[in-house]
């Protein structure tokens, strides 16, 4: 059930984001949904999962489009980035994670431990993307490298459903906004993208997603305050 959810939920998005990406404001409202389901679905700890991503998501994407990697044609006046990335990015950890234990048929323990692991990768992913980006066999080598650190760190089935997840599921959503025109690359290679991309969403995919996973341990952590 929550891989058609997912499934039906990126069709969705997508359909949303090639009709009207010409509206951000309009589109962030009408993707709101997206990101409610998901945490439906996921309980309590959806919502920190949810917020990690619509945190990380969008900084991550300033910090690549401030580096040259890629363009937003339409921001709604807002700098570098439109204001729909908000809604877009809190449906990502939450959806790899439906996607998880739809396999696993649960979710790893979360440990909190990870936190600044994960955002240290992200921090080294979007290093090595930026400066290296011209060279795609270099880009490439490096971000097999960080993908070793990763599955070394996290050396678990979650970590590589996570991976897989990403490596298929940012290329197959990015396709037909670029082609219609959201955004383009600086490098396009295949279909308007660079050959890296499912590298790069394999990696960010697992970094965020673990990130996630551990604030939603810290949030759970906090005692809640009686009135």
């Amino acid at each position: 059930m929550d891989l058609v959810i997912v499934a039906l939920l990126v069709v969705y998005a997508v359909a949303s984001i090639v009709t009207l990406w010409q509206s951000p404001y309009l589109l962030a409202l009408l993707l709101l949904p997206a990101p409610l389901v998901l945490v439906l679905r996921l309980g309590r700890s959806g919502l920190a999962l949810a917020v990690t991503g619509a945190v990380l998501g969008p900084v991550t994407e300033i910090a690549c489009v401030g580096g040259g990697l890629w363009t937003y044609n339409e921001t709604g006046g807002l700098p570098f980035v439109p204001p729909w990335l908000i809604v877009i990015w809190a449906c990502f950890p939450t959806a790899l994670w439906l996607i998880v234990r739809s396999i696993l048929g649960s979710i790893p323990a979360p440990n909190p431990g990870t936190l600044p692991l994960a955002l240290l990768g992200i921090v080294i992913e979007v290093m090595l993307f930026v400066a290296l980006s011209r060279s795609t066999p270099l880009v490439i080598a490096s971000g097999l490298v960080l993908a070793t650190a990763i599955l070394f760190a996290r050396p678990e089935k979650s970590t590589v459903i996570l991976m897989a997840g990403g490596a298929v599921l940012g290329p197959v959503c990015e396709a037909l906004p670029v082609a219609v025109g959201a955004w383009s690359y600086a490098a396009p290679q295949i279909l308007g993208m660079p050959v890296w991309l499912p590298l790069a969403y394999a990696l960010f995919a697992a970094l965020v997603a673990h990130a996630s996973l551990a604030l939603s341990a810290i949030e759970s952590d906090i005692p809640e305050r009686h009135l």
